[in-house]
């Protein structure tokens, strides 16, 4: 996962604003259309991501404790049977 590579969500979070506000530099200090179009996109998309990355970090959390707890539901209904089952 990218925040596992280079620091937490959080970091991850305010990299992918400050690449935003950059491209937004970019654009409004370029001389054609094309190139100030391209920069103001990449700007927004940054920012766009910027704003998901909180929101994914926590249903990705969710999904990890419940993943956790399906094992160990599995777990326990696997030892359940084992002691049911006769030798």
């Amino acid at each position: 996962m990218i925040a596992e590579r280079f620091g937490t969500h959080e970091q991850v979070a305010e990299m992918h604003s400050m690449l935003a506000e950059y491209h937004r530099e970019l654009a409004k200090a370029a001389q054609l259309d094309i190139v100030r179009d391209y920069h103001a996109d990449l700007a927004q998309r940054f920012a766009d991501e910027a704003t998901q990355i909180p929101r994914r970090a926590a249903t990705l959390a969710r999904f990890n404790e419940r993943e956790k707890q399906v094992t160990r539901e599995l777990g326990r209904a696997y030892l359940e049977m084992r002691q049911g089952a006769p030798e």
